[in-house]
């Protein structure tokens, strides 16, 4: 017979390069000190190129931290001074404002008038305006009396429309453009009211924001630097400088990052603002008016300023680095040499070494030892005429094999199948490149592929042995299939016996031929249920070829409630079932009516042994078994949701993992197979769904999720059912129907 062989290739990595091999281990003292001077030159070199730049890094970041931290503490004085100056302006302006509060109760106005032209105004106010409390203005004094002008859309005067008594304090507006001056302005008011807190009337003072610009620009920090004056209501009320245009706008929006907003505390600024450049600075909060004032520097500016000084540094650490690496290649330039002196006289060792472990390998029974080298196989060890070597190094041989070891790219470890002689074999080779050394010893030689050494095992005795345990295996899993087939048709025939017994009355009653005929139908319909039962068994073998047929999910209840609702009413158990709201036919799913109804069955009849062993320590326990269905939207697509709960005392934590595993059940022996729950999720699983277990309360509470079909063919299934003229009705009984 022509020998043979045939490949499998194991799940493993791919052969390695003699360059990813690991290197000789040393020998010797003079071997170890030299591997420690290597060692020590490579981190000298190292630290020759990370020293000198950590160096200059941190260098320059402690130098940019206290650029940074002088530039926030002239922000913080610049902040305090002009806050304390705002405050003075503010004050000066609510004494103006409070004495007009000596008007008299009624003032004509004419009178109004004449007080607000004879009025000393504040600096940088331009005018004061009267308001009446409907928002008229009464005069101004800019404006006689008779204007018709009405502020009562303006915020400034609508905040004082009230008749709240507490309402006492002078308001800073956002800027706005006076309808009467016809400039940009801050409204500074205060509501002028009654000793019972009624609004007489509203006091307005326009503050020109073009005094405020021109005074703070002279102390704007260097660069791109910003001042703005913010009230506590998140909006800029001014700004310099004027070419941002920034009067009336978010400060959280222009000014990321400013935390003291809404904390009314002082504090420093870091962020990056609208247009995108860095500034660092400190807001301070005034303690009498709502406002805060913002301080802000250019870093980019700042740093500016130091970068000669960044540029000595990096230099000088370059230079350093360049001296350091140039001593350190000198250092391993020389250990290279002496390592290669050293190689050159351990090569001879390394190869003797080297045969006598290769030689001591092949004394072990089962193995072979191949050197393959220029395209030939040697045997090493013991040299017999067996028929296994010699298929081995016919393998190793061949240009394909020789080819992908040239390359790199045969398996390290795999499968090879031999035959020959009438025998056959299963052997693993596992294969070694050896590492090449050339004459000075730098590296790997180029002119010839290098050699190999294949080990094979021989493991066809053991392969045996374990196909003989497989087949047992089979056996022992068979006997437990065909008792929990036993046991998942045991009630359908149960059904036929009652329905034969009952025909079998009706025919010497001489009842009407509907009656037999109803019983023979239910006959047919069990027995294509036992049918189904029994390629429900084969679910974990392979797939089923069945077309999906989708069904109702509440006629697959019903199903089931004829079929063990008197059983479980005989046990004394409560069984009850709420539907889901819907059209006629109720929730479709994509899964065969009869095996809908299994799955069914099952879960009912385990929440019956559930309960049934719970009563053999409380005796007088009232077992209830809830069947719902529902109708979800998860993850864009209907689903519907069938749950099975009962009050048996729930799934045993260690046990609940392993709930659906084929042959796991937690009843005593003789009493389950562990095949129901297993075949069950196999059914739900080949149609898209999922079957989970949780415990609940005093029970478990199993819950199957399908999706829910939509589709004209579906439709037509659910109008079939309705109008099939099957009926259906309640268990048979021995007494009959």
């Amino acid at each position: 017979m022509t020998p043979e062989s045939s490949t499998q290739t194991a799940p493993v990595t791919p052969f390695p390069d003699e360059r990813d091999l690991p290197a000789k281990a040393p020998e010797g003292a003079a071997l170890w000190q030299g591997a420690s001077r290597r060692v020590l030159l490579c981190l000298l070199l190292l630290l020759a190129l990370l020293v000198p730049a950590s160096v200059a890094f941190i260098t320059i970041q402690l130098h940019e931290q206290h650029e940074d931290d002088v530039a926030v503490a002239a922000s913080r004085k610049l902040a305090l001074a002009l806050t304390s100056h705002l405050e003075r302006t503010v004050e000066s302006i609510e004494s103006f404002l409070d004495g007009f509060s000596t008007l008299p109760d009624d003032p004509s106005p004419e009178e109004i008038y004449t007080r607000l032209l004879t009025a000393r105004l504040p600096a940088s106010v331009i005018q004061v305006t009267f308001v009446d409390p409907s928002g008229a203005v009464v005069a101004s004094n800019l404006l006689p009396p008779g204007n018709g002008i009405n502020l009562a859309d303006r915020e400034h005067i609508r905040v004082h429309m009230n008749d709240d008594p507490t309402d006492r304090e002078i308001f800073i507006s956002k800027p706005v453009k006076g309808r009467i001056s016809g400039t940009w302005s801050i409204q500074f008011t205060r509501a002028l009211r009654a000793p019972d807190g009624k609004l007489r009337g509203i006091i307005a003072a326009s503050y020109q924001i073009s005094d405020f610009i021109e005074f703070y620009e002279k102390l704007l920090p260097e660069g791109q630097g910003l001042i703005a004056l913010v009230g506590f209501d998140g909006v800029v009320r001014a700004s310099v400088p004027a070419a941002s245009q920034l009067d009336g706008m978010d400060a959280a929006a222009i000014l990321p990052g400013l935390e003291t907003l809404g904390s009314h505390a002082n504090g420093p600024y870091v962020g990056v603002a609208w247009d995108d450049v860095r500034r660092i600075g400190y807001s301070v909060h005034s303690d009498r008016y709502p406002f805060l004032v913002v301080v802000a520097a250019d870093r980019g500016a700042i740093l500016a300023e130091s970068h000669d000084f960044h540029v000595a540094i990096w230099g000088i650490a370059g230079g350093l680095g360049l001296t350091l690496a140039a001593l350190a290649l000198f250092g391993l330039r020389h250990s290279r040499l002496e390592r290669a002196y050293r190689e050159r006289e351990l090569k001879a060792h390394a190869q003797e070494r080297e045969a006598q472990v290769l030689q001591a390998i092949s004394r072990v029974p089962g193995i072979h030892v191949l050197h393959v080298e220029n395209g030939r196989a040697v045997r090493i060890g013991d040299a017999t005429d067996d028929i296994l070597p010699r298929l081995i190094a016919a393998r190793v041989e061949t240009p394909e094999f020789l080819a992908q070891v040239a390359q790199g790219n045969a398996p390290s470890v795999a499968i090879e199948h031999f035959s020959g002689d009438g025998e056959a074999f299963e052997v693993e080779l596992v294969l070694t490149r050896l590492r090449p050394t050339t004459e000075d010893g730098f590296g790997p030689a180029d002119s010839a592929p290098p050699a190999t050494v294949v080990f094979a095992l021989d493991e066809t005795a053991k392969r045996m042995e374990e196909n003989k345990l497989y087949q047992m295996s089979k056996m022992a899993a068979l006997g437990e299939l065909v008792t929990g087939l036993a046991h998942e048709i045991n009630q359908p025939l149960g059904v036929i016996r009652l329905a034969a017994s009952n025909a079998m009355t009706g025919l010497r009653k001489g009842l009407p031929g509907e009656h037999t005929s109803e019983k023979l139908e239910r006959i047919i319909r069990q027995v294509e249920r036992m049918k189904s039962i029994i390629d429900h068994m084969r679910i974990f073998g392979r797939k089923d070829a069945l077309t999906i047929d989708p069904s109702s999910a509440e006629t697959a209840v019903e199903g089931t409630l004829q079929v063990l609702g008197t059983e479980i009413r005989l046990d004394g158990i409560e069984l009850s079932f709420a539907g889901s709201a819907g059209s006629a036919g109720g929730a479709r799913v994509p899964c065969r009516q009869e095996q809908l109804e299994q799955v069914l069955i099952n879960l009912v009849l385990n929440a019956r042994d559930a309960i049934r062993a719970r009563r053999q320590d409380e005796p007088d326990f009232a077992g209830r078994i809830a069947i719902a269905i529902e109708c979800c939207e998860m993850d864009a697509q209907s689903w519907v949701l069938v749950t099975v709960r009962d009050n048996g005392g729930g799934i045993p934590a260690a046990a609940i993992g392993k709930i659906f595993q084929p042959f796991f059940t937690t009843k005593p022996p003789g009493q389950g197979t562990g095949l129901g729950l297993s075949v069950s999720f196999g059914i739900i699983r080949e149609y898209g769904g999922t079957l989970t277990v949780a415990n609940v309360e005093d029970g478990a509470v199993f819950t199957i999720a399908m999706p829910q079909v939509e589709t004209e063919a579906g439709e037509e299934a659910a109008r079939a059912a309705v109008a099939s003229p099957i009926k259906r009705s309640e268990p048979e009984t021995s007494s009959g129907s």
